[in-house]
Protein backbone atom coordinates (compact mmCIF):
# COMPACT_ATOMS: atom_id res chain seq x y z
CA UNK A 1 0.00 0.00 0.00
CA UNK A 2 1.00 3.58 -0.39
CA UNK A 3 3.09 5.26 2.75
CA UNK A 4 0.68 7.80 4.32
CA UNK A 5 1.45 11.40 4.21
CA UNK A 6 2.75 13.06 7.37
CA UNK A 7 -0.70 14.20 8.40
CA UNK A 8 -3.33 12.17 6.63
CA UNK A 9 -6.52 13.30 6.45
CA UNK A 10 -9.04 11.67 8.87
CA UNK A 11 -12.60 11.17 8.36
CA UNK A 12 -15.44 9.95 10.57
CA UNK A 13 -18.65 8.64 9.68
CA UNK A 14 -21.47 9.36 11.98
CA UNK A 15 -25.03 7.56 11.43
CA UNK A 16 -27.89 8.99 12.95
CA UNK A 17 -31.74 8.85 13.97
CA UNK A 18 -33.48 10.41 16.63
CA UNK A 19 -29.64 10.68 18.11
CA UNK A 20 -30.34 13.57 19.86
CA UNK A 21 -30.09 12.38 23.29
CA UNK A 22 -26.42 11.53 22.84
CA UNK A 23 -25.16 13.03 19.54
CA UNK A 24 -23.36 16.39 21.57
CA UNK A 25 -21.37 13.89 23.09
CA UNK A 26 -20.39 12.20 19.86
CA UNK A 27 -19.36 15.44 17.97
CA UNK A 28 -17.40 16.62 21.03
CA UNK A 29 -15.31 13.52 20.83
CA UNK A 30 -14.52 14.02 17.49
CA UNK A 31 -13.69 18.17 18.33
CA UNK A 32 -11.30 17.60 21.36
CA UNK A 33 -9.14 15.12 19.35
CA UNK A 34 -5.35 15.70 19.99
CA UNK A 35 -4.44 14.49 16.41
CA UNK A 36 -2.82 17.89 14.74
CA UNK A 37 -4.05 16.82 11.48
CA UNK A 38 -7.26 17.77 9.76
CA UNK A 39 -10.35 15.83 11.24
CA UNK A 40 -13.14 15.85 8.93
CA UNK A 41 -16.69 14.55 10.35
CA UNK A 42 -19.55 13.29 8.48
CA UNK A 43 -22.83 13.04 10.05
CA UNK A 44 -25.72 10.97 8.15
CA UNK A 45 -28.83 11.55 8.98
CA UNK A 46 -32.43 10.42 7.44
CA UNK A 47 -34.79 12.72 8.83
CA UNK A 48 -34.65 12.83 12.57
CA UNK A 49 -37.53 14.25 14.23
CA UNK A 50 -35.74 15.49 18.29
CA UNK A 51 -33.35 17.88 18.93
CA UNK A 52 -30.86 16.41 16.59
CA UNK A 53 -30.71 19.04 14.07
CA UNK A 54 -30.70 21.90 16.62
CA UNK A 55 -27.62 20.04 17.92
CA UNK A 56 -25.82 19.47 15.00
CA UNK A 57 -26.44 23.22 14.11
CA UNK A 58 -24.08 24.45 16.79
CA UNK A 59 -20.97 23.03 15.29
CA UNK A 60 -20.62 24.57 11.58
CA UNK A 61 -17.30 22.05 11.39
CA UNK A 62 -19.71 19.02 11.08
CA UNK A 63 -20.32 17.98 7.80
CA UNK A 64 -24.38 16.89 7.94
CA UNK A 65 -25.82 15.38 4.96
CA UNK A 66 -29.37 14.99 5.19
CA UNK A 67 -31.45 13.40 4.05
CA UNK A 68 -29.57 10.54 4.28
CA UNK A 69 -30.66 7.07 3.14
CA UNK A 70 -32.49 5.04 6.33
CA UNK A 71 -30.15 1.28 6.98
CA UNK A 72 -27.05 2.02 8.73
CA UNK A 73 -25.10 0.33 6.46
CA UNK A 74 -26.35 2.72 3.67
CA UNK A 75 -25.51 5.71 5.66
CA UNK A 76 -22.14 4.38 6.43
CA UNK A 77 -21.46 3.47 2.97
CA UNK A 78 -22.55 6.78 1.61
CA UNK A 79 -20.32 8.62 4.27
CA UNK A 80 -17.66 6.70 2.43
CA UNK A 81 -17.78 7.56 -0.67
CA UNK A 82 -18.09 11.49 0.78
CA UNK A 83 -14.83 11.10 2.57
CA UNK A 84 -12.00 13.07 2.12
CA UNK A 85 -9.49 10.76 4.13
CA UNK A 86 -6.82 8.92 3.79
CA UNK A 87 -7.68 7.30 7.10
CA UNK A 88 -11.54 6.33 8.30
CA UNK A 89 -13.08 5.14 10.88
CA UNK A 90 -16.80 4.84 11.88
CA UNK A 91 -18.59 6.30 15.31
CA UNK A 92 -21.86 5.63 16.29
CA UNK A 93 -24.26 8.38 17.29
CA UNK A 94 -24.19 7.10 20.39
CA UNK A 95 -21.14 6.48 21.10
CA UNK A 96 -17.84 8.71 21.56
CA UNK A 97 -13.59 8.84 21.09
CA UNK A 98 -11.40 9.56 23.66
CA UNK A 99 -9.13 12.25 22.85
CA UNK A 100 -5.88 10.45 22.05
CA UNK A 101 -8.14 7.88 19.86
CA UNK A 102 -7.30 9.63 15.86
CA UNK A 103 -3.41 10.86 16.71
CA UNK A 104 -2.44 7.08 18.26
CA UNK A 105 -4.42 5.43 15.24
CA UNK A 106 -3.01 7.16 12.82
CA UNK A 107 0.81 7.07 14.61
CA UNK A 108 0.46 3.26 14.47
CA UNK A 109 -0.71 2.85 10.68
CA UNK A 110 1.80 5.00 9.80
CA UNK A 111 4.70 3.30 11.66
CA UNK A 112 3.34 -0.40 10.01
CA UNK A 113 3.27 0.87 6.34
CA UNK A 114 1.59 -2.74 5.29
CA UNK A 115 -1.49 -2.63 7.86
CA UNK A 116 -4.67 -1.89 6.80
CA UNK A 117 -6.95 -2.08 9.90
CA UNK A 118 -5.87 -0.69 13.43
CA UNK A 119 -8.33 -1.30 16.74
CA UNK A 120 -7.93 -1.57 20.23
CA UNK A 121 -9.99 -2.10 23.65
CA UNK A 122 -13.22 -0.13 24.90
CA UNK A 123 -15.33 1.41 27.39
CA UNK A 124 -18.95 0.68 28.08
CA UNK A 125 -20.29 3.78 29.36
CA UNK A 126 -23.88 4.35 30.88
CA UNK A 127 -26.65 6.64 29.68
CA UNK A 128 -24.65 9.46 31.85
CA UNK A 129 -21.26 8.79 30.45
CA UNK A 130 -20.24 7.14 33.54
CA UNK A 131 -17.56 4.23 33.05
CA UNK A 132 -19.12 0.54 33.60
CA UNK A 133 -16.66 -1.36 32.91
CA UNK A 134 -13.74 -2.20 30.08
CA UNK A 135 -13.72 -4.77 27.40
CA UNK A 136 -10.47 -6.00 26.29
CA UNK A 137 -9.98 -7.24 23.08
CA UNK A 138 -6.70 -8.89 21.30
CA UNK A 139 -4.84 -9.71 18.15
CA UNK A 140 -6.66 -11.98 15.88
CA UNK A 141 -6.29 -12.98 12.68
CA UNK A 142 -8.79 -13.64 9.51
CA UNK A 143 -9.12 -17.27 10.74
CA UNK A 144 -10.37 -16.10 14.32
CA UNK A 145 -12.72 -13.77 13.23
CA UNK A 146 -14.23 -16.25 10.28
CA UNK A 147 -14.56 -19.19 13.55
CA UNK A 148 -14.31 -17.58 17.05
CA UNK A 149 -16.06 -14.23 17.26
CA UNK A 150 -15.40 -10.61 16.02
CA UNK A 151 -12.72 -9.27 17.70
CA UNK A 152 -12.19 -5.80 16.16
CA UNK A 153 -14.98 -3.37 18.57
CA UNK A 154 -16.38 -1.03 15.62
CA UNK A 155 -15.84 2.04 17.43
CA UNK A 156 -12.28 2.16 17.92
CA UNK A 157 -11.18 0.57 14.58
CA UNK A 158 -9.67 3.17 11.59
CA UNK A 159 -8.39 1.55 8.48
CA UNK A 160 -6.87 3.01 5.23
CA UNK A 161 -8.98 4.54 2.46
CA UNK A 162 -7.18 2.32 0.00
CA UNK A 163 -7.94 -1.08 1.74
CA UNK A 164 -11.40 -0.16 1.90
CA UNK A 165 -11.28 0.73 -1.86
CA UNK A 166 -9.51 -3.17 -2.26
CA UNK A 167 -12.04 -4.35 -0.64
CA UNK A 168 -15.42 -3.03 -0.95
CA UNK A 169 -17.86 -1.54 1.54
CA UNK A 170 -20.18 -2.25 3.78
CA UNK A 171 -22.64 -5.14 2.76
CA UNK A 172 -26.55 -4.75 2.82
CA UNK A 173 -27.08 -7.85 3.43
CA UNK A 174 -25.50 -7.81 6.56
CA UNK A 175 -27.21 -5.28 8.78
CA UNK A 176 -26.47 -6.53 12.25
CA UNK A 177 -23.16 -7.64 11.68
CA UNK A 178 -21.75 -5.30 8.60
CA UNK A 179 -18.96 -4.01 10.37
CA UNK A 180 -17.59 -7.78 11.25
CA UNK A 181 -17.72 -9.11 7.37
CA UNK A 182 -15.86 -5.66 6.83
CA UNK A 183 -13.38 -6.77 8.59
CA UNK A 184 -13.29 -10.37 7.91
CA UNK A 185 -12.66 -9.37 4.11
CA UNK A 186 -9.77 -6.54 5.53
CA UNK A 187 -7.95 -8.91 7.30
CA UNK A 188 -7.81 -12.05 4.56
CA UNK A 189 -6.18 -9.40 1.93
CA UNK A 190 -4.31 -7.29 4.41
CA UNK A 191 -2.97 -7.66 7.96
CA UNK A 192 -4.58 -5.84 10.98
CA UNK A 193 -3.04 -4.76 13.89
CA UNK A 194 -4.06 -4.69 17.62
CA UNK A 195 -3.04 -1.99 20.09
CA UNK A 196 -3.80 -2.58 23.95
CA UNK A 197 -5.41 0.77 24.31
CA UNK A 198 -8.53 2.47 25.13
CA UNK A 199 -10.01 4.75 22.16
CA UNK A 200 -13.74 4.80 22.40
CA UNK A 201 -16.53 3.83 24.67
CA UNK A 202 -19.41 2.22 23.59
CA UNK A 203 -22.86 3.42 25.23
CA UNK A 204 -24.98 0.99 26.93
CA UNK A 205 -28.60 2.15 26.95
CA UNK A 206 -32.22 0.97 26.73
CA UNK A 207 -33.58 0.22 23.61
CA UNK A 208 -30.41 0.23 21.52
CA UNK A 209 -29.76 -1.90 18.56
CA UNK A 210 -27.69 -4.83 19.81
CA UNK A 211 -30.03 -5.29 22.70
CA UNK A 212 -33.43 -5.33 20.85
CA UNK A 213 -31.87 -7.78 17.93
CA UNK A 214 -29.09 -9.51 20.44
CA UNK A 215 -30.32 -12.78 19.14
CA UNK A 216 -30.49 -12.53 15.56
CA UNK A 217 -26.90 -10.32 15.78
CA UNK A 218 -25.81 -14.05 16.32
CA UNK A 219 -27.88 -15.83 13.65
CA UNK A 220 -26.88 -13.04 11.27
CA UNK A 221 -23.24 -13.62 12.17
CA UNK A 222 -23.36 -17.22 12.45
CA UNK A 223 -24.70 -17.10 8.14
CA UNK A 224 -22.34 -14.34 7.26
CA UNK A 225 -19.15 -16.05 8.76
CA UNK A 226 -20.44 -19.30 6.48
CA UNK A 227 -20.42 -17.71 3.94
CA UNK A 228 -16.63 -16.57 4.25
CA UNK A 229 -15.67 -20.46 5.02
CA UNK A 230 -16.54 -20.78 8.40
CA UNK A 231 -16.77 -24.24 9.67
CA UNK A 232 -19.49 -25.35 10.87
CA UNK A 233 -18.77 -26.86 14.42
CA UNK A 234 -16.27 -24.05 15.26
CA UNK A 235 -15.36 -22.42 18.35
CA UNK A 236 -18.26 -19.44 17.68
CA UNK A 237 -21.05 -21.71 17.45
CA UNK A 238 -19.93 -24.19 20.42
CA UNK A 239 -19.36 -20.57 22.54
CA UNK A 240 -23.18 -19.40 21.64
CA UNK A 241 -24.99 -22.55 22.24
CA UNK A 242 -22.84 -23.21 25.86
CA UNK A 243 -23.64 -20.09 26.97
CA UNK A 244 -27.51 -20.34 26.46
CA UNK A 245 -28.08 -23.51 27.34
CA UNK A 246 -25.94 -22.76 31.10
CA UNK A 247 -28.77 -19.60 30.81
CA UNK A 248 -31.77 -21.60 30.41
CA UNK A 249 -30.45 -24.77 32.81
CA UNK A 250 -30.30 -22.04 34.96
CA UNK A 251 -34.29 -20.58 34.50
CA UNK A 252 -35.45 -23.97 35.11
CA UNK A 253 -33.65 -25.16 38.19
CA UNK A 254 -35.28 -21.72 40.07
CA UNK A 255 -38.75 -22.51 38.27
CA UNK A 256 -38.61 -19.50 35.88
CA UNK A 257 -40.53 -21.13 33.38
CA UNK A 258 -42.59 -17.88 31.94
CA UNK A 259 -38.90 -16.51 31.70
CA UNK A 260 -37.28 -19.45 29.74
CA UNK A 261 -41.04 -19.68 27.86
CA UNK A 262 -40.13 -15.74 26.70
CA UNK A 263 -36.82 -16.30 26.01
CA UNK A 264 -36.97 -19.77 23.99
CA UNK A 265 -39.60 -17.54 21.92
CA UNK A 266 -37.69 -14.58 21.34
CA UNK A 267 -34.83 -16.95 20.09
CA UNK A 268 -37.16 -18.74 17.58
CA UNK A 269 -38.72 -15.73 16.08
CA UNK A 270 -35.55 -13.57 15.92
CA UNK A 271 -33.73 -16.31 14.20
CA UNK A 272 -36.67 -16.79 11.46
CA UNK A 273 -35.85 -12.61 11.21
CA UNK A 274 -32.40 -13.20 10.87
CA UNK A 275 -32.93 -15.62 8.26
CA UNK A 276 -35.47 -13.98 6.28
Amino acid sequence: MRPLPPQPVVTIVTPSLNTGRFIERTVRGVLDQTYAGTIEHIVLDSGSTDETPEILARYPSVRVVQPAPDGVTEKVNLGFELADGDVLGWVNADDFYLPHAVARAVQTLQSEPDVALVYCNFLHVDEHDEEVDREPSRQTDHSELVNERNWVPHQTAFFRREALEAVGSLDARFQLVQDWDLWIRLSETFPIRYVDDYWAAFRVSRGQRSDRYKYAFWSQGRRMTRRHGGRFFSPLLYDYYRSKTGRAVHMLRRGELRTFARKTRDFALSNRRARG
